[in-house]
């Protein structure tokens, strides 16, 4: 009895009906000394059994050459927002400033349709770039670790994906610029740069270094805040007017620079593109960096209608042709705001009406064509993603057909 109550108290009830049945076979366990039974305890404690000394990975060693590049993607990079490029539809600005900076530099490549780019290589290679990476004296130099290889990375690289050669160009050397020879050069009415700002108001700039900006601040220097123009982005623009830019050398220092502050992920299509000529594996990527519509000059108009709005609830017009001051400083701030200008006196010609309507319905059908290849890559997604879930499931059926699950009590 003494047995039988001790399981009742320690065990549950199907435990003590096993063991009773087992009793009456001759196969009684023997019950544990309580604590009370074993004496008193002798004060030692039972070793720790020794662990073995080789830990086992904590991050995918297939992907990650060192821990410490494991430890920069999974705390810094992979939190960081990814910009991708975008299109030019450069039949809108062929003789326009922007059109000029790209028949100059021979970028017809540079600002085609971007390819399909994946997040996770994307984010990979950003956290694999080493402080050695332009450094001749480092056997890595100028090559990124990506999925168990080292590709090469560098402006001729960044060449080859555009299909560009390597023209004379000067090398950009934005510190060498002053500031007020850029503020006069690309804004109206401003023969200074604004005392005590490190930014200009977009509005301020001039119409044709506006359009040439929105290039700019997608493919060159990308980033998110287009209401105002930084110093560095304002001497860019101011090089780009009567200058060529070396491509590959800019691209290539302008990565190494978001790497190391803290800055959005940029340039995803190019990144992606090198890693697929390098022989890179994309078969298996699933999740892709999300496009955003082209650079015309609906969006460009659209644009600049949200940044008004943004900025002073739509008081001002940067749809119109004239140009807007800076007001950031002096006695602008206090003067009225201009008045709309009056509609023109004569009606427009059917020459221009149609100039018009042919212009548009041409930026249109391009926006139709990008979004049908959006979709049906979209497709192809869920299609890859639909044969991997099927896939598991037939694994799942196969290991319940061996091994069924025990029928219920």
């Amino acid at each position: 009895m003494e047995v039988v109550k001790y399981l009742i108290k320690k065990r549950s009830v199907l435990q003590v009906v096993d063991i009773l049945t087992r009793k009456e076979n001759g196969a009684m366990p023997r019950a544990k000394k309580s604590t009370q039974e074993a004496g008193p305890s002798s004060g030692k404690r039972k070793a720790p059994s020794k662990r073995s000394s080789k830990q086992p990975a904590t991050y995918d060693d297939t992907k990650f050459e060192t821990e410490d590049t494991w430890l920069a993607y999974k705390h810094d990079i992979s939190r960081r927002t990814i910009l991708p490029e975008r299109r030019v539809l450069t039949s809108d600005f062929a003789n326009e400033l922007l059109g000029h900076v790209i028949a100059r530099n021979q970028w017809e490549s540079f600002v085609a349709t971007p390819r399909v780019a994946y997040v996770e290589i994307v984010k990979e290679f950003y956290a694999k770039i080493h402080e050695n990476l332009d450094n001749p004296d480092h056997p890595q130099y100028r090559q990124v670790y990506v999925r168990g290889q080292y590709i090469p990375f560098s402006p001729m690289e960044i060449l080859r994906y555009y299909g560009l050669e390597d023209m004379e160009a000067d090398i950009f050397q934005a510190t060498h610029t002053d500031p007020h020879e850029v503020a006069t050069s690309l804004c109206h009415g401003i023969d200074h740069w604004p005392e005590g700002s490190s930014t200009l108001d977009y509005r301020s700039l001039l119409p044709q270094i506006r359009t040439l900006d929105k290039m700019v601040s997608a493919n060159l220097l990308p980033t998110s805040h287009t209401s105002t123009v930084t110093m560095e982005r304002a001497r860019l623009l101011h090089w780009l007017q009567t200058k060529t830019l070396h491509l590959g050398n800019y691209i290539f220092c302008n990565i190494w620079h978001i790497r190391n502050n803290r800055r959005c992920l940029a340039f995803p299509s190019l990144i992606t593109g090198i890693c697929a000529l390098n022989g890179i594996d994309l078969s298996q990527e699933i999740t892709t960096v999300k496009r955003t519509m082209q650079i015309d000059r609906i969006g460009i108009r659209s644009s600049e209608l949200h940044i008004a709005r943004k900025l002073d609830h739509g008081t001002q017009d940067p749809l119109g042709g004239q140009d807007i001051s800076a007001g950031v400083s002096g006695p602008a701030l206090d003067d009225p705001m201009p008045e709309d200008p009056p509609p023109p006196a004569t009606e427009p010609t059917l020459a221009s009406i149609s100039h018009d309507w042919h212009a548009s319905h041409a930026a249109l059908e391009a926006q139709i064509r990008e979004i049908r290849e959006t979709q049906v890559h979209e497709i192809e997604v869920r299609r890859r993603e639909h044969e991997v879930l099927s896939a598991q499931m037939a694994q799942l059926l196969s290991f319940f057909s061996l091994y069924p699950p025990p029928p219920p009590q």
